[in-house]
This record gives C-alpha cells, structure tokens and sequence, in this order.
C-alpha cells in the first residue's frame, strides 16, 4: 500500500482532492492508521479513481458519480458517455469559433469604416421565379447551412441537376433574431419539378412563385460565411445613401458554396427590393 503522497503521484491527482474524496466517502482510503491518521492506498483503487475522474469529466455531479460508481459503470457504457460528452464538446468548441470569427470580421467593419470604396451595387428587375423551397423558423445561425447541405444531398437525386438553378434563402423574419430565423430556404427553378416532394419524414419542400421586383439593390459578396453580415451593412448603407428603401423581404442567392468543408468562402448575391418612395 502507499501512503496518500506516493498515491497522489501515481495517480495523478492531488492530495487535496483524495482528502475531499474520501470525506464525502467516494473514494475511501484502504486502511487508516488509527494511531497517526496516516492514510494509505492500494493500487487496487486506481480503476474505481480512474472512472470517478472520467465521470466529474463527463461534467455529473458528486452525487450522479456515486450512484454509478456505487453500480460498477461498465467501461463499454462509459466510453458511449465519453463518446458523447466528445460531440457536446466538439460542437461547443466549433460554436465558439464561428463567435471568435464575427466578432474577428466585426473589428474589420469598424476599420475600413468610411474607407471603403463606392460598392459595386447594381439595380435590376427580378422576373417571376419558380421556387422549390421550406419555410421553417431556425433556432441558431448553423441551421441554414445545415438545411442547405440537406438540400444539396438530396434534391438533385430527386429531380435532377438540369432543373435546379441555385438555392436561395428568402428572409421573412420582420426583425434579426438568431434564435428564430423565419426563413424559406430552397432552389430557383430552371425546369421541371413536382408541386413537392418530401426532404425528410417532418420536412416537405413546395413548389410556389417567387413575385417579381421591380427594382432588386444587387451586392455580390465573396468571402467566408463569417463576414456575411458586412456585405449586408455595406448593402444597407448604400440604399441610405442613394435614397432608397427597402420595401419588401431580402434574398440571398448562393451563387458559389464552400468548396469543402474546411473551407467557408462562398459567392452570394445579397437582394434587397427597394423604392425611392417609402411608402
């Protein structure tokens, strides 16, 4: 056996924490010199301390560790844990990096700031459009890509590529809120295609006619999928700008998607209809 200093070591954890542990009786020493109070371990005690770790790791409190503990959690079921607390992780870690990269591509909007060059903006006419697409309310800023990748896998084996154009997102959110994006989502349509066709068991795509604009304020923005949200205020300032007023839903065209999943670049055409009267 091992005094609780000699055990620290091998087990690399602190004195501190098996002092803790074995107060609340989850971990108790294997003999306790009555005399001197001397705590000692047996190696024996490593497997039980190695799945308390695991477990306070996985994020259970004290008391969930004890009861599983208590039942010799089997190494297959912590490991399907383990598995699991990984992708909670994983999909936090990814979360964090798209928030490091707005507020990276927010910095950058500050900078050029008034330095910006005229925008490349061009007015046209929209012409009716058959669009095959879902309107969902999404709860987070990944969903539409998600939804998109869906649309990708799957359309094109249903009706085929010659009567897709590109997908586009129709905005019918009154007011920007990233919790609950109301937005229709599908392709423009070059050729024939059914009045629907089903994407998933609660997902239906449907067939409509997107209406024509009359004047559509046009901005094509190249760039990862972080500085989105520029292409649209360097948009909005030149309609303020110019005099105009946006007086209808937004669209977005997905000219050009990421080309692997390492990569975010896209080309987008940013479409605000417009009216110099703002009524």
């Amino acid at each position: 056996m091992f005094r609780i200093g000699d055990f620290s070591k091998i087990a690399q954890v602190s004195g501190r924490l098996l002092r803790y542990y074995d107060e609340i009786g989850l971990l108790t020493p294997e003999f306790t010199d009555p005399q001197t109070g001397y705590r000692y371990y047996s190696a024996q005690q490593l497997p039980r301390l190695n799945r308390i770790l695991v477990l306070k790791e996985l994020g259970l409190s004290l008391e969930q560790i004890a009861r599983l503990v208590a039942r010799e959690t089997s190494t297959d079921e912590m490991r399907g844990m383990l598995a699991l607390r990984k992708a909670q992780i994983e999909q936090s870690v990814q979360e964090e990096m798209n928030r490091l990269r707005d507020v990276e591509a927010r910095l950058e909007q500050i900078d050029v700031y008034g330095q910006e060059l005229e925008p490349d903006v061009v007015l046209k006419s929209i012409p009716p459009q058959q669009f095959l697409a879902l309107r969902e309310v999404l709860p987070d800023v990944e969903a539409p890509r998600r939804l998109v990748q869906s649309l990708l896998t799957i359309v094109p084996d249903m009706i085929g590529h010659n009567s897709l154009g590109h997908i586009a997102i129709v905005t019918h959110s009154p007011i920007y809120e990233p919790a609950a994006l109301d937005l229709e989502v599908g392709y423009l349509l070059t050729g024939q295609a059914p009045k629907s066709i089903r994407l998933s068991e609660e997902r239906i795509l449907t067939r409509r006619t997107l209406p024509a604009v009359e004047m559509m304020a046009t901005f094509a923005y190249e760039g990862p999928i972080s500085g989105l949200h520029r292409a649209h205020g360097t948009l909005g300032m030149w309609v303020e700008q110019k005099g105009w007023h946006i007086v209808d839903m937004g669209r977005e065209i997905l000219i050009q998607l990421p080309s692997s999943e390492t990569s975010d670049n896209m080309l987008v055409e940013i479409q605000l209809p417009v009216s110099k009267n703002s009524q």
